[in-house]
């Protein structure tokens, strides 16, 4: 193993991983496609007589959380195995050389082969949907999606975007930190930060502060009948907006970050 960057070994090393693992990788498409074809298939066949293009985005969403959990979870399975494990570490390439590659298909190659694959699929079932239409318009009806609505599924996309690199990146931390049953133990950990989370969110919301304005940059005073004004208490615009950033562009690479730093003390 070499501890130097070195970007022609890291193509090699992609090259590499495709030429041990395409094989697998193709299967997967395979079934990916399968998956989402069967899901397609049962709300095109039962989602009449009003079809919702939002429908088909919820159900993208859904998939490509799940697969992509799935997926980043197996991306270090090789250091669960001892031999596997120690061939994987003592070849001659850097650790970020190797995190490098595995991100590569985990994140960039999934990402890229999973929407082809969603496209295909509502483009496929679209075109049914357009002919139950054209035969029976009274009958049939397609909504689509307006992009210019503020408060339709457009608006919460990018959120929904975000949410899914940083628990893409928490199952490929996940799978360097465990060496067995990643998948679910990953599961237990969000589950828990979520649980957390809403209950501390809760017990601020019945405590002394129940009768305030606020949420979770911001806190203001009840109102006083009789009286316009009120007192509000913020955070500053720039920690706001770093919060925001941070929460919405940093966790997936911060966690990216770790995962690397992780694989390079990992020892079998």
């Amino acid at each position: 193993m070499t501890a130097n960057f070195s970007l022609k070994r890291t193509f090699q090393l992609i090259s590499k991983q495709w030429g041990e693992n395409r094989r697998m990788y193709l299967m997967s498409v395979l079934a990916l496609l399968g998956l989402l074809g069967i899901v397609f298939g049962f709300w095109a066949a039962n989602g009449g007589p009003r079809y919702n293009e939002e429908a088909a985005y919820l159900i993208g969403l859904f998939g490509l959380f799940i697969t992509g959990a799935i997926f980043a979870s197996t991306a270090f399975n090789m250091l669960g195995s001892k031999d596997k494990g120690i061939y994987w570490i003592s070849f001659p390439a850097s650790h970020l050389e190797k995190f490098i590659a595995t991100w590569f298909f985990n994140f960039l190659v999934f990402s890229i082969v999973y929407l082809v694959c969603f496209l295909l699929l509502k483009t496929g079932v679209e075109s049914y949907i357009r002919a139950l239409t054209d035969n029976d318009p009274g009958k049939y009806a397609y909504k689509r999606v307006n992009w210019n609505d503020k408060n339709g599924i457009n608006a919460a996309l990018p959120y929904f975007i975000s949410a899914f690199f940083a628990v893409q990146a928490a199952f490929l931390l996940g799978s360097v930190t465990f060496k067995r049953f990643s998948f679910i133990i990953t599961i237990v950990i969000i589950a828990a930060f979520l649980f957390l989370f809403i209950y501390y969110v809760s017990k601020i919301a019945n405590s002394a502060l129940a009768n305030y304005n606020w949420n979770l940059f911001s806190l203001r005073d009840p109102y006083v009948r009789g009286e316009e004004t009120y007192k509000e208490y913020t955070l500053s615009p720039v920690i706001k907006e770093s919060i925001l950033f941070f929460l919405k562009f940093l966790i997936a690479p911060f966690l990216w970050l770790i995962t690397w730093v992780k694989l390079k003390e990992k020892q079998i």
